[in-house]
């Protein structure tokens, strides 16, 4: 397993905090951050299943592209204490088109896009589409004294922009200069990362359920209040029925290409 992180000496210098325990029932708290679930629910129920954690924070994009968007809402509206929207939670909750505002590099994806949110509109209940709505931009919280700033892209800007791992720290701080925060998690690229900027951590946990770095395991990061450490993990999940309900209901080549691969196809016929 591939892990990155930060070493409990080296947070709780760049925070200046003392690290405590916090006691969250009988547990100490460990924090499972995920984001961009896109209706992948075997890839959900297994990240939430085998990762020890005690709370859970998703960073958006809940739903599109794979066949059981209600039942990742289900699980999440049930679980999950921290939450934020991203732009296919908006789409579906306010019946949006994806291909309005879609990026040159996945133009040839537009109306595969738009299928996707059109099946999953037609997979969910009006519950479902409400719970969605009523979905924040942004999520902020407090553990162990730690505070936590979660958007799924970056203060002020459309849910569809992208915030790249190479963005340089002086744009980072103009982004996030009005959030005050130890730890900023987004989302929305599917490519995980942890970065130092000024006195703040910025996390994205890649995607649990449609990666896009050319490893399509499960990704996620996993925060220990206790000792501040920060964990890139991954984890492999069974896809056989995920595969054929994309058939069975006719998804977009381009759903079951990445589900497969970890990445989107470059060209229409790629798949």
């Amino acid at each position: 397993m591939c892990v990155l992180y930060f070493s409990s000496a080296e947070f709780f210098k760049l925070h200046k905090v003392e690290p405590r325990t916090f006691e969250y029932g009988a547990c100490k708290v460990i924090l499972l951050v995920i984001s961009d679930v896109h209706g992948n629910y075997h890839a959900l129920d297994s990240v939430m299943k085998k990762v020890k954690y005690d709370a859970l924070a998703c960073c958006g994009d809940i739903v599109v592209d794979y066949p059981f968007p209600q039942q990742c809402i289900r699980a999440l509206k049930d679980s999950c204490a921290h939450i934020c929207s991203g732009n296919n939670d908006y789409n579906v909750a306010y019946d949006q088109k994806a291909s309005d505002y879609i990026s040159q590099k996945y133009a040839h994806l537009a109306k595969d896009l738009d299928r996707n949110t059109d099946l999953t509109l037609e997979l969910i209940g009006d519950d479902a589409k409400n719970y969605l709505r009523e979905l924040p931009r942004e999520c902020r919280f407090v553990l162990d004294g730690v505070s936590f700033y979660m958007n799924h892209t970056v203060p002020h800007l459309p849910l569809h922009h992208y915030l790249d791992k190479n963005t340089p720290p002086s744009e980072l701080a103009e982004y996030y200069q009005d959030i005050h925060a130890d730890v900023i998690v987004t989302g929305h690229t599917h490519m995980p990362y942890i970065k130092n900027f000024r006195d703040k951590v910025l996390v994205n946990p890649g995607s649990v359920g449609q990666s896009r770095d050319g490893d399509p395991r499960a990704s996620f990061a996993t925060f220990d209040t206790t000792t501040g450490r920060i964990e890139l993990e991954r984890l492999e999940y069974d896809i056989t029925e995920t595969s054929e309900y994309l058939k069975k209901l006719n998804f977009p080549a381009y759903s079951l290409f990445c589900l497969k691969n970890g990445f989107l196809p470059e060209r229409a016929n790629e798949c």
